[in-house]
């Protein structure tokens, strides 16, 4: 029987492809789905509270006592000159595509414009064939429309996309 199929892009021999969870977060794990019959993996998920914390402490380790010396603060570059990111995210990610022979689809999740958007690169490069980019987030604020939601999720679908060539699949929040 042939369950070829098209996905992303991506020739897959069957439709079988575990989704994002903690299962796929160990390389040695997606080797065993892979043996077990996965055509793809969505490795697990990046989010980004993740990348703004890592960003935040850079910018507070960087600037504490700074305050003493008022041109202490031209010693470092701003927050959004860094390019850091959670590292064992990448490196599990790279590790894992080595290991395997078929594609690994990443996760990243996020809900606002921002730097964050940028480590899709950074994705792109430790070997992902595409990126599963979920957009959620609960409106709270009564002063935002819903048009000013749409432009942001629309914002930050132009940011990741402009810095990867890879495919890019946008998933929407249930109550988006």
């Amino acid at each position: 029987m042939n369950l070829a199929t098209n996905y992303l892009g991506l020739r897959l021999r069957t439709p079988l492809v575990p989704s994002a969870s903690p299962l796929t977060q160990n390389p040695d794990n997606i080797k065993l789905m892979e043996d077990a019959g996965a055509s793809a993996i969505v490795f697990h998920s990046l989010f980004e509270e993740q990348i703004r914390k890592e960003l935040f402490e850079s910018y507070v380790q960087t600037t504490q006592g700074t305050e003493s010396y008022p041109e202490a603060l031209n010693y470092f570059p701003e927050p959004t000159e860094f390019h850091v990111g959670p590292d064992l995210y990448l490196e599990n990610l790279a590790r894992a595509k080595k290991e395997v022979r078929i594609p690994i689809i990443a996760s990243l999740n996020g809900s606002k414009p921002g730097e964050w958007t940028r480590y899709a690169r950074q994705i792109q490069q430790a070997g992902a064939d595409a990126i599963e980019l979920n957009l959620y987030s609960i409106p709270t604020d009564f002063d935002q429309s819903s048009e000013q939601i749409e432009r942001a999720y629309l914002q930050v679908i132009r940011d990741v996309k402009s810095v990867v060539s890879i495919t890019l699949a946008v998933k929407l929040g249930p109550l988006f």
